[in-house]
């Protein structure tokens, strides 16, 4: 059964960890912010690889990876829909889009808070969270999990 929040695409509370947030839908804007990153990884990746190179050489790994991300930017509809809609299956999409959805009632939450709070075991309940209530899709019956997970217990030493 369907609850209200997600019906109604209202606030919903999730837990991360041992903490518990409330996620909003993303609004239009949050979306457009999402299609930037995207566009803007090229970006991102040669600001990770600059250590070490000449002055020279970052300048022209900046500018080959400005060109790459504008050129993304303009590629036809259909091409870049299916590159975003890519993105927001990875990892790294995912924790971004969560982070997006987080921020609104805790600004002081960081992207790497959220990644770091996330585990293999929680991503189907936060993921199914965050599709309900923005309406992204029906879930796949695999996905749904309204339980957050549960915490792991101590082993109890075999004799």
């Amino acid at each position: 059964m369907t609850n209200l929040p997600d019906m109604a695409g209202a606030a919903a509370e999730i837990t991360l960890g041992d903490k518990t947030y409330l996620m909003r839908p993303l609004s239009i804007d949050e979306i457009a912010q999402f299609e930037r990153w995207v566009d803007d990884a090229p970006i991102r990746q040669a600001v990770r690889n600059l250590g070490g190179l000449s002055a020279e050489l970052r300048i022209e790994l900046l500018r080959q990876a400005q060109e790459t991300a504008q050129k993304a930017s303009l590629q036809s509809p259909e091409i870049r829909q299916e590159r975003i809609t890519a993105q927001m299956s990875s990892m790294n999409g995912i924790c971004y889009l969560i982070w997006l959805s987080l921020r609104r009632e805790q600004p002081e939450l960081t992207q790497e808070e959220v990644a770091q709070r996330l585990t293999m075991e929680s991503l189907p309940y936060v993921q199914e969270r965050l599709d309900s209530i923005n309406g992204f899709s029906s879930p796949s019956p695999k996905r749904v999990s309204k339980k957050a997970p549960r915490k792991a217990r101590p082993r109890r030493k075999s004799r």
